[in-house]
Order: C-alpha cells, then sequence, then structure tokens
C-alpha cells in the first residue's frame, strides 16, 4: 500500500509559527507523572518570588507544558521537589481557568488560551511540598473549583472577646454540614445552642479541616455537581461573630446573626445549577508535573508516583486520608494515569515495538517503508514536523505486513512517524529525507 502526503500541507505547515518546547519534560513509565526540569535559577525564583501568583511567568509555563501535551486535562497540578514547605509560599493554591456552570455564584468565563489550552482546561494548582498531593491540601484546593462563592460567611482575627469578624468567601467560616468541610465548617450534628447566641460545636478550622483528612460536605458536593440539591441537608451559617474559644474538643462561639439554609432556601439563593447533577461532569482527567531543578531520584520518581496512583484510584487508597474518589462518596473519578496517551508528537518515542515494527530507510529519499511482523495491526499513521505540526494523517487498512509513504514532496529535514497500532499503542520514530 501507498499513500502520499500532498505537497500543500508539507509547505503550508512548514511555515506556520509555533513554539519550541523550553523545559525538559519526563514521564514517569508508569505514566502517572511527571517532572518539568528548571534551571537552578528559575527554580530559586519561582519559590522565592512565588511565581505562581506571576500571571505572566505561570502562563507561559503552562504554555510551555501544552508544547508536551495535547488538551487532555480538566486540571493540572505543579507540585515542588520540596522536603519541606518553602516557609514564603502557601501550602496549595488553585487558579481558575475556565468555568462553564451556573447557579454556585459565579459568572462564566474562558482564560484557556493563556495558558495553551484549547478550552477543556478548568484550572491549576500549587503544591508548595511534595507529598501535599496525597495527605492534602489537593482536595481542598480543588473545592475552591467550585466554591465558595455563593455564601456570605466570616472568619474571626484571634480567639477570645472583642474580636474581629470579617467576610471570608471562598471559605466557609463559621458554616455547618455533613461533616466539617474541605473548606472549613463544623459538623451540623454537633451543633449545640446554650442561649442568648452562644453555640457549642465539635472543634473544627474555619478554611480547612485537617488536609485530606476529611470527604467532601453534602453541600460540597452539590456544588460540583455530583448529588442534586435535595441531597443537602439543612445546615446553618453564623456571622457577626463576637467571641470564640476552644479546649481541644468544643468549640464555643457568640454569634449576632444565624441562617439556616434550606433545600428550598438554597434554591431562591443561587437559582438551578447547569449543568444539573443528572448531567454534569463527574469523571475529569489530571497532569501531575513535579517542579524541579536537579532530575528526580528513583526514590522521589517511586513516591511521586505512589501518590498519585492512590490519588487516582477509583476505590480506597488504604489509609486514613480521602482520595478524590473516597471524598466524592465514589461519584467522581480524577483520572490520573494514561499520560502517554495524552503527548503530543513530540513527546516521547517509545520503544517497546521495535522489534515488531521496522522503519526504513533512514534516510529516505522519496519513500518511506513501515514493514509489520508477529500479527502486528496497524490503525493510523501521522506524520509531523519538527515544529510539532502534523502534515497529515492516515486510517490504514493494511492487506499485508508493508506500508509504503510517499514523503517526496516534502522539503528536505527530520519528521516524526506516529505509528499507532488497533489497540491504540502508540510508536514514534525519527524520519529523514534527503
Amino acid at each position: 500500500m501507498k499513500l502520499k502526503l500532498p505537497l500543500f500541507f508539507c509547505l503550508f505547515l512548514l511555515m506556520q509559527n509555533a513554539k519550541s518546547q523550553t523545559h525538559p519534560i519526563e514521564l514517569h513509565p508508569n505514566n502517572r507523572v511527571a517532572s518539568l526540569q528548571m534551571t537552578p535559577t528559575e527554580y530559586s525564583n519561582w519559590k522565592a518570588n512565588d511565581q505562581f501568583n506571576n500571571a505572566a511567568v505561570r502562563q507561559a509555563l503552562f504554555q510551555d507544558i501544552y508544547v508536551k501535551f495535547q488538551d487532555h486535562f480538566d486540571f493540572i497540578f505543579l507540585i515542588l521537589n520540596e522536603d519541606t514547605r518553602p516557609s514564603n509560599l502557601a501550602s496549595g493554591q488553585l487558579m481558575k481557568v475556565s468555568n462553564n456552570v451556573t447557579g454556585i455564584g459565579m459568572s462564566t468565563y474562558n482564560d484557556c488560551a493563556s495558558y495553551g489550552s484549547a478550552g477543556k482546561l478548568k484550572a491549576v494548582m500549587h503544591l508548595a511540598r511534595r507529598d501535599y498531593l496525597r495527605a492534602g491540601p489537593s482536595l481542598h484546593e480543588l473545592m475552591h473549583n467550585w466554591g465558595n462563592f455563593c455564601l456570605q460567611t466570616e472568619s474571626v482575627s484571634s480567639y477570645g472577646t472583642g474580636l474581629t469578624s470579617f467576610a471570608y468567601q471562598p471559605h466557609w467560616g463559621f458554616t455547618g454540614g455533613s461533616n466539617k468541610g474541605q473548606l472549613g465548617g463544623f459538623q451540623q450534628s454537633t451543633l449545640v445552642a446554650n442561649g442568648g447566641g452562644s453555640y457549642s460545636v465539635g472543634t473544627f478550622g474555619l478554611n480547612a479541616n485537617g488536609g485530606n483528612s476529611v470527604p467532601y460536605t453534602q453541600f460540597e458536593l452539590y456544588l460540583m455537581g455530583m448529588i442534586p440539591l435535595s441531597g443537602v441537608n439543612n445546615f446553618d451559617v453564623f456571622r457577626g461573630i463576637t467571641s470564640y474559644s476552644s479546649d481541644g474538643t468544643t468549640d464555643t462561639f457568640q454569634a449576632t446573626t444565624r441562617t439556616t439554609y434550606t433545600s428550598a432556601s438554597l434554591q431562591t439563593l443561587l437559582g438551578t445549577r447547569n449543568p444539573s447533577s443528572t448531567t454534569s461532569q463527574k469523571n475529569f482527567k489530571l497532569l501531575v508535573i513535579c517542579l524541579t531543578d536537579t532530575p528526580l531520584t528513583a526514590a522521589q520518581w517511586s513516591l511521586l508516583d505512589d501518590y498519585s496512583e492512590k490519588f487516582g484510584r477509583t476505590a480506597s487508597d488504604g489509609s486514613s486520608t480521602y482520595n478524590f474518589w473516597e471524598a466524592t462518596n465514589g461519584l467522581g473519578t480524577m483520572e490520573t494515569g494514561n499520560l502517554q496517551n495524552s503527548l503530543n508528537a513530540l513527546g516521547v518515542a517509545t520503544n517497546e515495538f521495535t522489534e515488531d515494527i521496522r522503519v526504513y530507510p533512514i534516510p529516505a529519499k522519496n519513500y518511506i517503508t513501515i514493514e509489520t511482523k508477529n500479527n502486528i495491526d496497524i490503525h493510523e499513521l501521522a506524520v509531523y514536523n519538527l515544529l510539532g505540526q502534523k502534515i497529515n494523517n492516515f486510517t490504514v487498512q493494511q492487506n499485508d505486513n508493508k506500508i509504503e509513504i510517499n514523503m517526496g514532496d516534502c522539503p528536505k529535514g527530520i519528521y516524526h512517524l506516529n505509528i499507532k497500532k488497533e489497540d491504540g499503542q502508540l510508536f514514534v520514530k525519527k524520519i529523514i529525507i534527503e
């Protein structure tokens, strides 16, 4: 079989501008985590100057990541290769990129192009220590993709009396829930009214409750689109806090305002969530990248791969912490694997089929021959130039074990040939046209 590449595609695509990749990016063999290596100076500046919060620097880094990867990811997490958190950095931070959900207190917007995404990316996250994917605050930061942008909540400046109470979106502050929430708040069932505006609850955090040690509350699950509003039990929000104390097991506070939210009152306040829990996205794909200034050691790779597998597992991770599937009560998934299927043409060439697939001659004048053995079925062929631009794509109907591609109309140079097997596995081969 002979396939010919049109001269139009060869000349047109070679003339287009495209970015070359700036940072070396490697994949762990299990294809669940990647590393991005900065220079020591760049990495030091990234940490010292908190450059995740510098929009220009942050977006340029993600633009570079998308040179390597296709637009397959809902979320991308950057994890620093650090044993301890740099003191000037927050443990975790999420930056929203796009939102198409209404009825949760946010407007819709799309800033994907600034990051290199064609429209799929929802948010990016920064975690300041190597183990924060597993220990948290990864679940907490993910929740900021959906909340809290809808309820007026408050925190306080200190314990005791005479404190200052202030607005505290996007966290829950003095808010009850079906359990202690990822964005803070107490367990509603522990609430005791002491009289005179005084209340006691089981001890809780105003902005978080111990990393990944708690699941999402019913209301958090509603905001995420996992359950309908009818699945959210009544809960209270307190404001005007005038005193706050804790004995380690019970927290006591004085509040001037208590608001009880029901399904009906939330419906009136927020309107209808669109998409509803019936049609909302519940299965997400995550890219985990470790930022480093030196190649990762075998131990560091192994740790990150293990944490990524456990966070994306659709079962218990076997520990006291929650992964995404557990935290959503099995309603949501966060895929962290199969990264090799998300690589662009110039990603990583896998050699696992070299004994079953031969590509020759290299270099070639005109024709490239792909020869297979051991009943290997080729489903698709694609040729890319060194800018990562696809010149053409072919669906193959194979009649024998040899396929010829005519590259004679293409300018001399180096190309990458993508060979996709029937089962979806990919083999990438560099070819040279003289």
